[in-house]
C-alpha cells in the first residue's frame, strides 16, 4: 500500500471517528428519572360577608311611567342600604336598561304594559344580623327583586394563598411516598404549576315570604371551601 493510500485511509477513519462521537452523545447520557404528582387542599372557613345581587324592574304602559316608578323605587333601596352605615360596604349599581315588548299578543297584560325600565345594584352586606330587616325592607318596594344573597369571606385571598401552600405540600407528601416506594428520593422540584384555586360557596337562596306577613328568618351561615391545586414534577435519585 502506498504512503499516499494509507494517509487517506486514516484521514477517513479519523473522521468516522469523529463523526460518531458527535452524533452520539445523547445515548450515553443518563436518563432523566423524576416524578410529577398533583397536590390538593381544601380549607373551610365560616363566612363573615354576603354578597347581594338586586333587580329593580318595571313594567308600565309608557316609557315616562316606567321609568319615573323605577326612578322612585330604585332611589329609595338606595338609600336604604345607604343609611344601614358600617354593616354595608361595596355599593355598586349598573346601568339602566329600557326596552318594548312588541311580540306581546293583543289585549294581553304585556300588551298593556309594554315598557319596562330595570337596574342591578349589588353590595356586601358584613352585619348578619340585617340580613331579615334588609329583605323584609326590599320586598316592599315596587318592583325590587332580591336575585341571590351568597355567602362570602373576607380573608378569600389569603385564605386561597394558604390553601396553595398546604397543596404544595401535600404534592412533595405524595411525591416522597412514591419515591420511596420506589426505591429512590426525591430531589428538587423541576416543575410546579399552579392550578386554578376554586371557591365552592354554600349559595343562600332568598326564603319566600309566608302568608300572614312573617318576617324573613335570620340567616345561619355554615362553611365555605376554598381549594387550591399544583401539579409538581420532582427529580428523583438514587443513595
Amino acid at each position: 500500500m502506498s504512503a499516499h493510500l494509507s494517509y487517506r485511509v486514516a484521514v477517513c477513519a479519523g473522521t468516522l471517528l469523529f463523526s460518531l462521537l458527535i452524533l452520539t452523545p445523547s445515548f450515553a447520557d443518563a436518563p432523566m428519572r423524576k416524578v410529577t404528582v398533583t397536590g390538593n387542599a381544601i380549607i373551610k372557613v365560616v363566612p363573615d360577608e354576603m354578597n347581594w345581587v338586586v333587580q329593580v324592574s318595571i313594567n308600565d304602559s309608557t316609557l315616562a311611567k316606567a321609568k319615573d316608578r323605577h326612578d322612585a323605587s330604585l332611589s329609595a333601596a338606595l338609600n336604604y342600604i345607604k343609611g344601614l352605615g358600617g354593616a354595608v360596604k361595596d355599593l355598586q349599581t349598573g346601568g339602566i336598561r329600557i326596552d318594548k315588548n312588541i311580540y306581546a299578543p293583543d289585549g294581553s297584560s304585556a300588551a298593556q304594559k309594554p315598557y319596562s325600565c330595570s337596574t342591578q345594584f349589588t353590595f356586601t352586606l358584613t352585619d348578619f344580623d340585617k340580613y331579615g330587616p334588609i329583605a323584609d325592607a326590599l320586598a316592599k318596594l315596587d318592583g325590587i327583586q332580591v336575585q341571590s344573597v351568597d355567602y362570602a369571606s373576607s380573608k378569600e385571598d389569603a385564605t386561597k394563598r394558604e390553601a396553595l401552600t398546604q397543596a404544595l405540600l401535600n404534592a412533595h407528601d405524595k411525591a416522597s411516598d412514591l419515591a420511596v416506594t420506589a426505591g429512590c428520593y426525591i430531589d428538587k422540584p423541576l416543575d410546579i404549576l399552579e392550578g386554578t384555586p376554586e371557591i365552592r360557596p354554600q349559595p343562600m337562596m332568598m326564603m319566600a315570604r309566608m302568608a300572614g306577613g312573617s318576617e324573613t328568618p335570620a340567616a345561619v351561615p355554615g362553611q365555605i371551601e376554598f381549594s387550591g391545586t399544583v401539579t409538581v414534577t420532582y427529580d428523583l435519585y438514587f443513595k
